[in-house]
Order: C-alpha cells, then structure tokens, then sequence
C-alpha cells in the first residue's frame, strides 16, 4: 500500500513533514525539548501539524528524567508527576500527609514544596510506575545531589526514537 502524501489538517493543502526539536509546551512543561520530532509547517494556512510517536512511552521517559532532576521540583513539574501517576491532589496527599490544598499551591507556585515532599516524590514516581520501577535505586542515589533552587536553569530533551532524556545548561541573558 503506497504511503499518503502528507496535507495540512486545517487545510488539506500539501506539506512536507520536518525532523526537528520541538518545544513541548503541551505537556505543561516550558523547558522540555522532543528532539526528532516531525513537524509540517503549512506555508498556505500557517497551521502547524506536530507528530508524536508513543506519547505514553516520552512522558514516562519526562517522569523519569525529572525524578533525577538537578533541582528542585517546581510547581509545573510537581503537576505533571501527579498526572503521571494518575493521581488527584487529594490521592498525592495521601502519600504525602498533606491535602489537596496544599499539593494546589506547589502546582500553581503559591507555596514552595520542601526537600522532604520533593524527594518522597521522586521516589514515588520511581516506584509507582512499574517500567521506572528497576531505576529506584538510581533515583534514590541522587537524592542528595539535588540542588535547593527551582530556577529553570536547564531544558529537558528528550529523543522521541531512543527515548533518551539529558538536561542541557541554558544560557542567561545578562
């Protein structure tokens, strides 16, 4: 069976699909990189059609790079292990003997999480996701490597063929 031509999907005008990085703001992650992705670009409409491969397979390799994140866990983050997991703020309460109040406000920055919560987190995701699961104690080994700041100081990429995920160092304007 020969293979489509690629259209726009607001348009239905040609387009030729790109490998590149790609932003993955739909994550609700504003540093993550999906490096390899295909992305068409309509010249006629302006749309832009992304293709992601076995979602499921990248956010469990984003849930398992950030449980060995350099720092601190900020609010974005703390909701998108939440959702990975499955969970309602009141079930990570529950883990983390807090409510669900609590767990809103580390989400949407009105409160820091401490290192306590943070790191029970981390190895939460770890152990809860049986594919992560064998990387506990990798996880649990750089718990004390992690520095106390949140600042967003490093992208998270992720090759969406390998699924390999490393943390870059990002420049800050002077």
């Amino acid at each position: 069976m020969p293979k489509k031509n690629p259209v726009c999907s607001h348009c239905g005008n040609p387009v030729e699909p790109v490998r590149q990085s790609y932003r993955y703001l739909e994550s609700g992650l504003s540093n993550v990189v999906l490096q390899g992705v295909e992305v068409a670009d309509c010249s006629h409409c302006g749309n832009q059609d992304v293709t992601l491969p076995h979602l499921e397979k990248i956010h469990r390799a984003i849930a398992q790079a950030l449980s060995n994140s350099p720092s601190r866990l900020n609010g974005e983050q703390i909701r998108f292990l939440r959702n990975h997991l499955g969970l309602t703020g009141e079930g990570l309460g529950k883990y983390l003997h807090t409510d669900r109040t609590k767990i809103s406000k580390w989400e949407h920055g009105e409160d820091r999480m401490g290192p306590t919560s943070d790191r029970l987190l981390r190895l939460l995701v770890a152990i809860l996701d049986e594919e992560i699961r064998p990387t506990v104690v990798t996880v649990a080994e750089h718990l004390p490597l992690i520095v106390d700041s949140t600042e967003s100081l490093w992208e998270l990429h992720v090759d969406v063929d390998s699924l390999v995920a490393s943390y870059l160092k990002v420049s800050v304007a002077a």
